[in-house]
């Protein structure tokens, strides 16, 4: 029911809307594209995100944001590579 107010302006909605773990993908967009910092954080760690918006986040300035990113279970094998070789492991 949540993602239905997801234009709303207060972030608060957003932190609501995250807790679904069926949220789809263009509302997972949608709140990464928020200057709200724990909103991209959370957007990086549901386990919806699609490949296309972990690698989005993964090149975010807040390194909190590319930390938790790399931390979600829907990391393809490739992207997993890009991180290891950018840490020069």
């Amino acid at each position: 029911m949540l993602r239905t107010f997801i234009d709303e302006p207060s972030p608060n909605v957003g932190y609501f809307a995250l807790e679904d773990l069926e949220l789809p993908a263009p509302a997972l967009q949608q709140l990464a594209a928020d200057a709200e910092p724990l909103l991209g954080r959370k957007v990086a760690r549901h386990p919806n995100v699609t490949d296309a918006l972990l690698d989005h986040l993964l090149s975010a300035p807040d390194p909190q944001v590319v930390d938790d990113a790399a931390a979600n279970s829907a990391l393809r094998p490739t992207q997993m590579y890009r991180i290891l070789t950018a840490a020069g492991l």
